[in-house]
């Protein structure tokens, strides 16, 4: 759930802070309110809520949390544009099973069953084997989408996972273990062949499911998603998207997807947008410099789509912070939060206190207005 919609849910009464005090003129520019959060399409779920026929298959093929969150909500996010909200239940996937997945995942035979690169000019020796062949594909998600009026399935949204990074574990006829990891596309020659293999085999899954008598003849909507490396801090990316008609069973076309996140800081950001980070890193400082008895640190998570800005998430940690230092934090940062407003991008900064979230502060480019709240 996005944590502006949880921050309202969890939060009764809403609390209205100002950044200036009662004696202030009414005049003051620098009042805090309560937003409206912006107004963004979300699902609602089909109930009685249906689990996902793969259910935990997930969590073995891919490689860390942070990848299995993104390509879930960027799925359903992604749909939006092709399955209205208010016309569409949102329902986890029906029809591909545990079987089918594992099918699509395993390497390519003679007789074509498999999506996988086949061992090619075996060695004999299993590791180096698997480090020439590196697995591509990690897993198909399902997402299907009702029909709000008559509650039938109308449209099916897959996101088909990709290996930038094979992390290798095999045995050999003693039943030694080997691991190891190796990147998928090592050429270096600006053509990413994990996503030109992702098209290639998207076709065979769009025919298989076109024969599958037991899924429904609808509208698919397919991405392929490229996995970040398990150690890294951000999740992976969505390549590209194509839609496919009701009956039909061939991709006319692809469409790139340009989103990509960035941390702050990071040198990949400065690199970005200069501005923008000395704009975070000017902020940040006024923290540290005006709570130095909390010791604060600021992290940050920042989106790009189409090459521009558009989401910044900051956590603010401030361990052991006591209710009334949490309320001058809040109102500090919302009046300060003036120096990196961007009209049309979203800003949420959260306060944490040791793993736990304890304040929040948004900016709300619809409403333009920021709103605070202890949580």
């Amino acid at each position: 759930m996005n944590i502006r919609k949880s921050a309202l849910l969890l939060i009764s009464p809403l609390f209205f802070l100002a950044a200036c005090s009662e004696d202030e003129d009414d005049n003051n520019q620098e009042k805090m309110y309560i937003s409206s959060i912006q107004k963004k399409e979300t699902y609602e779920i089909q109930q009685p809520a249906k689990l996902n026929v793969a259910r935990g298959l997930i969590v073995s093929n891919m490689n860390n949390t942070l990848n299995i969150n993104e390509i879930e909500k960027g799925l359903m996010n992604l749909s939006v544009n092709y399955f209205s909200p208010s016309s569409f239940y949102m329902q986890e996937g029906q029809y591909l099973d545990k079987n089918m997945i594992r099918q699509w995942l395993a390497r390519k035979t003679e007789e074509g069953l498999g999506l996988n690169p086949p061992i090619e000019n075996s060695t004999g020796n299993v590791l180096e084997d698997e480090k020439a062949n590196p697995l591509i594909l990690s897993h198909v998600l399902e997402q299907n989408y009702i029909n709000k009026k008559s509650g039938k399935i109308e449209g099916i949204a897959l996101a088909i996972s990709l290996n930038e990074y094979y992390d290798i574990r095999v045995s050999d006829d003693k039943g030694l273990i080997y691991t190891d990891q190796v990147k998928v596309d090592n050429n270096n020659d600006d053509v990413n062949d994990v996503g030109n293999y992702g098209k290639k085999i998207a076709e065979t899954i769009v025919k298989d499911i076109r024969k599958n008598e037991a899924m429904p003849n609808v509208p698919i909507y397919l991405t392929l998603y490229q996995e970040s490396n398990k150690n890294d801090i951000l999740p992976g990316i969505f390549l590209a998207e194509t839609f496919i008609a009701e009956s039909k069973d061939k991709i006319d076309k692809w469409t790139d997807i340009d989103k990509k996140d960035y941390t702050f800081p990071s040198d990949a950001l400065y690199s970005l947008d200069q501005d923008t980070y000395n704009k975070l890193l000017s902020f940040k400082e006024e923290i540290q410099k005006n709570f130095k008895h909390l010791n604060p640190k600021a992290f940050g998570k920042l989106r790009y789509e189409d090459g521009k800005l558009a989401d910044i998430k900051i956590e603010v940690h401030a361990p052991l912070i006591n209710d009334t230092e949490l309320i001058g934090l809040l109102q500090f940062i919302s009046t300060k939060l003036n120096s990196i407003l961007f009209d049309y991008v979203p800003v949420t900064i959260r306060i944490v206190d040791q793993k736990q979230d304890v304040g929040i502060v948004l900016w709300d480019p619809e409403e333009k207005q920021i709103f605070a709240t202890p949580i």
